[in-house]
């Protein structure tokens, strides 16, 4: 039913009477009985009373006389409405003042002079019962909480006591006897023994614990019934993963076209935390497989050593390579601090022809370094976020290499959102120097085109070229900008710019592409959908690109 209210002059008073009556319905047969009537009353007292109205009046309850009883009409008298004279808020019997409470009560919409609405005065209530929970205040109560109202003055008054008690401390870490992940789950610990307790600091260790990659199921809780003293100890409840894990997923993309990806991970080698893992990866023009040894330092999430072995064939384009690699790396992290840094000494041993090179085989130590970060927020379909990461390496012929050289690899994306409008924006630059170009293994080259490059082009075909085949570049430079708009459920519309080359010069003969897209996000993710028009200084093409998986 649609409610018709007369003598309710606040549009407030109206919008709650109308939301009070909607849930109960028509009266069957369309007939106001006593009961119904009654209902009626009850409900519109309730409304009113809710944002101050005491005094409010039904004066009448008529029904339109149609089929479905479409419409319900009310007559009230809404009175005055009551305003807060008096506002008594006291905090007492906490040890020493908590300036966190008392902000709560500061900040409360609770003004004197202002209307009486109950769904403050609850909220009230409930933040500081909440906030109390939250930095171990486990005693805490109201001791008084009551509204008095006065009918002669349209007034309330508003006395509230409540009894914080003692703030209680993080007491013993309970862990199973039997569980060999005791070093690693005290290194994740976020809290000491004896430090005042605060809800968010045991939330933080149990997300720590399951990042570790060591536990099937995990949780960490207070045992507050058990404190001795001011001192709650926390029992941690653990079941490790199973000695051996395994992942088989798949994917397909214009770039690359089908592919197919096993994992395999050992989470526990020995009881130092210690893991093994290895990953396969095989599609048309690349097939890698790979053995990564981990192993966790004084914290095991941030800061730990990895050492890794790889197998690396590609026949792509004018491209045919095979490698062997061999890599120590360390990793640095802090919990606060979103960058992650990888210092890194890598071996590695490549075969390839490139173009209408002769094949050749470079081997190269390369020590060097990765600083990276990734920010997002939204879930599965992602709206705000970026990534950078930049990269360090050389070689010298001194030290094992064939050849002297400096890399230098520059990336980073940006998402933002500003209400439905989506802006996407990335860019990429590389440079190499170097001794001797011809015997840089193509897997170092820069190469530029496809899906997360120049779109329009297919992938890894912009390069400087010789007889009409693909060497490679000593430079690349990248950029794009996508702008897109939602146009029905889970779907989106994009227009998007692309610029980019490697080349053997900076920012020579920059390739562009332009076009349109869609991006639906299915269950499974993020699947986006483009068609581009590419235009370089060899040729214009056309050509649609597909892809899945998030945009960061």
């Amino acid at each position: 039913m649609s409610v018709d209210i007369e003598g309710a002059d606040d549009s407030r008073l109206e919008e709650n009477i109308e939301t009070h009556i909607g849930i109960i319905g028509a009266p069957v047969g369309c007939e106001l009985t006593p009961n119904y009537r009654q209902t009626i009353k009850e409900a519109v007292t309730k409304a009113a009373q809710a944002i101050g109205y005491y005094q409010l009046e039904t004066l009448s309850i008529r029904i339109s006389k149609d089929q479905e009883c479409s419409e319900l009409y009310l007559s009230v008298r809404a009175g005055t409405r009551v305003k807060i004279s008096q506002r008594q808020i006291e905090l007492v019997g906490a040890e020493k003042p908590d300036t966190v409470l008392q902000s709560v009560i500061d900040k409360a919409q609770l003004k004197e002079g202002t209307f009486l609405e109950q769904s403050q005065y609850e909220s009230l209530k409930s933040k500081l019962l909440s906030t109390a929970q939250v930095r171990g205040y486990f005693d805490a109560k109201f001791t008084t909480q009551e509204i008095r109202i006065d009918f002669d003055t349209y007034s309330a008054s508003i006395h509230l006591v409540f009894a914080a008690g003692k703030r209680y401390a993080f007491g013993k870490l309970l862990i199973p006897e039997d569980d060999k992940a005791q070093v690693l789950i005290q290194e994740v610990s976020t809290f000491k023994e004896g430090e005042p307790y605060h809800a968010d600091k045991l939330a933080e260790f149990n997300q720590n614990l399951k990042l570790t990659g060591y536990f099937q199921q995990v949780v960490a809780r207070p045992l507050v019934s058990k404190a001795q003293g001011d001192e709650v100890p926390i029992e941690l409840i653990a079941s490790a993963k199973p000695r051996d894990t395994f992942n088989i997923g798949g994917g397909i993309s214009t770039d690359t076209g089908p592919s197919l990806r096993f994992k395999w991970q050992r989470p526990w080698v020995n009881s130092k935390g210690h893991s093994l893992s290895a990953d396969a990866f095989i599609s048309s023009p690349e097939q890698n497989i790979s053995l990564k040894y981990k192993v966790p330092l004084e914290d095991p999430l941030n800061n730990y050593l990895s050492y890794q072995a790889g197998l690396k064939a590609e026949n792509d384009n004018d491209t045919q390579s095979e490698a062997i690699t061999l890599a120590i790396q360390r990793h640095w992290g802090e919990p606060d601090n979103d960058w992650k840094r990888i210092g890194f000494l890598r071996l590695e041993q490549e075969k390839f022809t490139q173009g209408t090179e002769d094949e050749q085989t470079t081997t190269l130590l390369l020590p060097g370094v990765t600083v990276s970060r990734r920010r997002t927020r939204g879930g599965l379909d992602l709206n705000w976020g970026d990534k950078q990461q930049y990269t360090l390496e050389g070689a010298t012929q001194e030290v094992v290499s064939d050849i002297d050289l400096v890399r230098i690899s520059l990336q980073s994306k940006w998402l933002r959102s500003y209400g439905k409008h989506r802006l996407f924006a990335r860019a990429e630059l590389g440079a190499i120097a170097t001794n001797d170009f011809s015997q840089v293994p193509s897997s170092l080259r820069y190469f530029a085109g496809g899906d997360q490059s120049v779109r329009g082009f297919a992938l890894n075909t912009l390069s400087p070229e010789e007889d009409d085949e693909l060497t490679g570049g000593q430079y690349l430079s990248v950029a794009s900008i996508e702008y897109s708009y939602p146009v029905a459920t889970d779907w989106r519309l994009a227009v998007f710019t692309d610029v980019g080359n490697a080349s053997d010069k900076p920012f020579k003969d920059l390739a562009t592409g332009v076009g349109l897209g869609a991006s639906w996000v299915s269950p499974v993710g993020p699947i986006r959908f483009y068609f581009a028009r590419g235009n370089s200084v060899e040729e214009t093409t056309w050509r649609f690109h597909f892809s899945m998986g998030p945009a960061l």
